[in-house]
């Protein structure tokens, strides 16, 4: 009777040194994959939020969250940036706006924005945080020739490190985008 009642107790703390063991194991997975960047205290990477890509114009790429209220945008000017298939890499920091700007959006459909010949006369209000910090990288693909004008069809491939964003008025923002790929997105055309 006296080994049953020992093999019980050891049973039981076994069970509780693996309880307090996945407990500790879950502890850290959740801390690791919502916890902020390290950068700061306050930052948070919002990287992994993006769905499938998209683009349009010379150079626009965009991707949005599941949900379609975060949104982020790439406009680079190829002829002011000189792209090519070789790739360069920009400093967000001393780039001129029109020239390329990394933007995020928040709000209500999104997605609506992008690539888009007609504005919903109904669009909510959005908020923009522009990227203030870090690097893009850019190449494109030839240039389809057989297209006329400005509708002429290539594709670019632009990636995004270590984004760090700010307000509309310069005031630094808690959001970081450490990578964020966009791999041959089809550009070049214009919308309407």
């Amino acid at each position: 009777m006296r080994r049953t009642g020992f093999v019980n107790v050891v049973v039981i703390v076994i069970a509780i040194a693996i309880a307090f063991g996945v407990g500790v194991a879950g502890y850290v997975v959740l801390q690791e994959n919502s916890a902020p960047t390290g950068n700061k205290p306050s930052e948070y990477d919002i990287s992994s939020i993006f769905q499938k890509a998209d683009g349009c114009g010379n150079i626009y790429v965009y991707q949005t969250n599941k949900d379609g209220d975060v949104g982020i945008s790439v406009n680079a000017d190829t002829t002011a940036l000189n792209l090519s298939a070789a790739a360069k890499t920009f400093n967000i920091a001393s780039a001129d706006l029109d020239d390329l700007r990394v933007e995020l959006l928040l709000g209500e459909n999104v997605g609506f924005l992008y690539c888009n010949d007609a504005m919903d006369p109904n669009q909510p209000e959005y908020k923009t945080l522009l990227g203030k910090t870090g690097e893009v990288t850019i190449s494109t693909a030839a240039v389809d020739e057989s297209q006329q004008g400005r509708n002429r069809d290539y594709t670019a491939a632009v990636v995004l490190r270590d984004v760090h964003f700010a307000e509309e008025d310069g005031s630094d923002s808690d959001v970081v985008v450490s990578e964020l790929i966009f791999e041959d997105i089809r550009v070049g055309w214009l919308p309407g």
